[in-house]
């Protein structure tokens, strides 16, 4: 399994990329701002994230869409991209907050990555996406109030066709890949002993607790 990446903003697809798009001619690797996760970071949902000894302080937790890959492909046309997409879901990254700059343990860390219960990929033109932070209670007692965060994400401008389309030039894509499209805002800063629930259209689908 390859879990790719994307570290682009939904509101901002790469001028790059879209004149990558137009040529059928190989263009420079680049023109996706992409990142490889290890499989071995993957938590499963509903799961303790363990935050390292080495970041207890600065990180984040962002909450961020991600489609499924349910087949085999290489050089996929955009038109026929969403046949190769099984699924959709969310999943929470902790990495570094601030200007820490990524690297290959910072994103790979075991627990760096969890992945919410696969649904149908939305065919509305946008979704509502919500997320709660929360204290875990302690001997009964909660001990602080839930964080929560919502907003609406235009399907489009995940430019989900087109990033299928894009990474295929370069790598082949399987059954079980996961692709992160862009990040939607969508975080919280991360404070131990704390749940994260998130949902899609009111459908509960990621849950975790940081520990």
């Amino acid at each position: 399994m390859k879990i790719f990446r994307i570290d682009r903003d939904a509101a901002c697809w790469p001028a790059a990329a879209a004149d990558a798009l137009r040529t059928p001619e190989a263009v420079p690797a680049g023109v996706l701002p992409v990142r490889l996760v290890a499989d071995s970071a993957v938590v499963r949902n509903n799961r303790p994230v363990f935050i390292p000894d080495f970041a207890r302080e600065g990180w984040v937790v962002e909450v961020r869409p991600a489609i499924h890959i349910g087949r085999l492909g290489k050089f996929i046309s955009g038109r026929f991209a969403d046949r190769y997409v099984e699924g959709f879901s969310l999943v929470a990254c902790v990495r570094p907050g601030g200007d820490s700059l990524p690297d290959a343990l910072t994103d790979s860390f075991d627990g760096a990555i969890t992945v919410g219960e696969m649904m149908a990929l939305p065919t509305a033109d946008s979704v509502s996406l919500e997320a709660s932070f929360a204290p875990l209670p302690l001997r009964g007692v909660s001990r602080g109030e839930a964080k929560e965060s919502g907003l609406v994400v235009d399907m489009e401008s995940l430019h989900i066709a087109d990033t299928v389309a894009l990474l295929s030039r370069y790598a082949t894509l399987k059954s079980g890949d996961i692709i992160l499209p862009a990040s939607v805002g969508l975080e919280f800063p991360v404070s131990l002993d704390h749940s994260l629930e998130a949902s899609v259209d009111g459908l509960g689908v990621l849950s975790l607790r940081l520990k």
